[in-house]
C-alpha cells in the first residue's frame, strides 16, 4: 500500500519538478538574451549605428575585446570602446554560447539551432531552441 502511495505521489511530483526546470531554463535564457541584445545595442551606439559584424570561432569578439571607432580588435590607444561583455553569455535552452549567423530575418527555424542566432546586418539575435550538437 505504502509503495502504491509513493508512486501516486511521485507520479505527481516528477512532472510539476520537470515543469519547473523549463521554466527556469526559458527565464535565464530571455535574461541571458536581454544581456547579450544590451551590449549589442551599446557597441552600435559607440560605433555609429553598426551592429558588430566580426564572428570569429562561433564567438563575437568586438563584444568581448576592446575595439576603435572602425569596429577593429585590438589593444592600443585608439582603442578606447568596449569591451561591452566579459564573456558571451550562455544560452541555457541548448548549454552554448556558440554564435551562429543567419541571412534572413527571422531566422528559418530556431528549433534546429544551438547557442545565439545571430544576423549581422541587423544586429538581431535570437536564442537557439535545439539541446543538441549542430553543425552549423
Amino acid at each position: 500500500m505504502v509503495i502504491v502511495v509513493l508512486a501516486i505521489m511521485a507520479g505527481v511530483v516528477i512532472p510539476q519538478v520537470s515543469g519547473t526546470v523549463g521554466d527556469a531554463k526559458r527565464s535565464a535564457a530571455l535574461a541571458n538574451l536581454n544581456v547579450l541584445t544590451n551590449a549589442i545595442e551599446r557597441y552600435r551606439i559607440d560605433h555609429n549605428g553598426a551592429a558588430p559584424d566580426l564572428v570569429t570561432a562561433r564567438r563575437l569578439p568586438q563584444l568581448t575585446s576592446r575595439t576603435n571607432a572602425a569596429g577593429d580588435v585590438g589593444t592600443g590607444a585608439e582603442h578606447i570602446y568596449g569591451p561591452y561583455l566579459a564573456e558571451l553569455p550562455e544560452n541555457p535552452l541548448s548549454d552554448s554560447q556558440n554564435v551562429y549567423t543567419v541571412v534572413t530575418v527571422p531566422p528559418a527555424s530556431l528549433d534546429l539551432r544551438v547557442g545565439w542566432v545571430y544576423h549581422v546586418e541587423t544586429g538581431q539575435v535570437w536564442a537557439g531552441l535545439h539541446a543538441g550538437v549542430d553543425g552549423g
